[in-house]
C-alpha cells in the first residue's frame, strides 16, 4: 500500500464528492484553408468546423474560461462537449487536439493568421453521431494550465487521416439556445489534494 504524503487530510477528502463546474468558452472560431483571409467562413459565428471538406480543411480553436478553478486544484478530470448538428461525408482518420501556443483573437482570426500549437501532447478522439455531444477528455490540458505549465491559450482541433469529406459542424457559443453552446465540465479536488496521484488514492482505497 502506498501512503500519501497528506495522509493527514486523505479521509475527510475522500468523503466528499469532487467539485464540479461547468464553464463556457472565452471564445472560439474555425478558420479554412480555402478561404485563408477569412473568419467562420462558412454559414457564419453560429458554427464551428474541423475536419476535411473536399480538398478544403476546417480548423477550429477555443478558448476555456478556467477562472473559476482555484489556482492548485487538483484535476479529477476535464470533459470538453460541442454539440454536433450535423456530420458530412464518410468518416475516416479522427479529430486531434492540440494545446495552442499564442494568443488569437476569435474576430480576427484566419487561416493565414492563426496561431501556432503544440504538437508533441495531442489527444485524439472519435467522429462524433449528428444530434449528439462530441466528448473529448482533455484532463492533461487542463491540468498543464491549472498547474501553470502552459498558458491556456485554448485548443487547436485538427484531423488526421482523413480521405475526401470528413467533417462535423459544432454549435458554437454564438449559438443562440445556450444549452447547446460548447461547454468545458471539470471535476476536481480543493488546493492540497494534488500531493497524491490519483492512482495512488485509488490504491490506497
Amino acid at each position: 500500500m502506498k501512503w500519501c504524503l497528506i495522509a493527514v487530510t486523505l479521509v475527510p477528502l475522500l468523503s466528499l464528492p469532487a467539485e464540479t463546474l461547468e464553464l463556457a468558452p472565452l471564445q472560439d472560431a474555425y478558420v479554412c484553408c480555402c478561404k485563408p483571409d477569412s473568419t467562420n467562413p462558412n454559414g457564419g459565428s453560429d458554427y464551428l468546423y474541423h475536419g476535411q471538406y473536399g480538398s478544403c480543411f476546417d480548423r477550429t480553436l477555443i478558448q476555456w474560461d478556467l477562472s473559476s478553478v482555484p489556482p492548485g486544484a487538483f484535476i479529477v478530470s476535464a470533459t470538453m462537449e460541442l454539440f454536433c448538428e450535423a456530420m458530412y461525408g464518410t468518416k475516416t482518420g479522427n479529430p486531434v487536439y492540440y494545446m495552442i501556443n499564442e494568443s488569437w483573437d476569435e474576430l480576427t482570426v484566419t487561416f493565414n493568421t492563426q496561431p501556432g500549437y503544440d504538437t508533441a501532447t495531442p489527444l485524439t478522439a472519435a467522429w462524433p453521431e449528428a444530434g449528439t455531444w462530441h466528448q473529448v477528455d482533455v484532463t492533461g490540458f487542463v491540468e498543464e494550465w491549472v498547474g501553470g505549465t502552459h498558458v491556456d491559450f485554448g485548443i487547436y482541433c485538427f484531423c488526421e487521416d482523413t480521405e475526401g469529406t470528413c467533417v462535423p459542424g459544432f454549435w458554437s457559443s454564438d449559438y443562440q439556445e445556450q444549452s447547446l453552446r460548447p461547454r468545458l465540465v471539470v471535476e476536481y479536488f480543493p488546493e492540497g489534494f494534488d500531493q497524491c496521484t490519483w492512482a495512488d488514492i485509488k490504491e490506497d482505497q
